[in-house]
């Protein structure tokens, strides 16, 4: 018989347990995730984000610039686009 037993750190699950807790920073079950994650104290456990309702014309102004950057990042694609058939343009 091993000196201290069959078991390793207590009696428990996989030799985890009665009194010793966790003594890792990290998560003894997943871990990649830190110790308490599962209480959302790092943040929202869930991996969607509230977003608070706008105003709708708040809600307009956001999205017409956004149509806007995307127009002038499309026209600039275009631009490119064109000058790589003309042959023109550098690698």
């Amino acid at each position: 018989m091993p000196r201290g037993g069959w078991f390793g750190r207590g009696y428990g699950v996989s030799g985890w347990g009665r009194g010793f807790g966790n003594p890792y920073p990290f998560c003894r079950w997943f871990p990649w995730l830190p110790r308490l994650w599962w209480t959302g104290i790092y943040g929202p456990i869930t991996p969607f984000t509230w977003q608070p309702l706008l105003p709708k014309e708040q809600e307009v102004a956001i999205l017409e610039n956004q149509r806007k950057f995307l127009e002038e990042e499309l026209s600039q694609i275009n631009k490119r686009l064109e000058e790589l058939k003309n042959g023109g343009g550098s690698s």
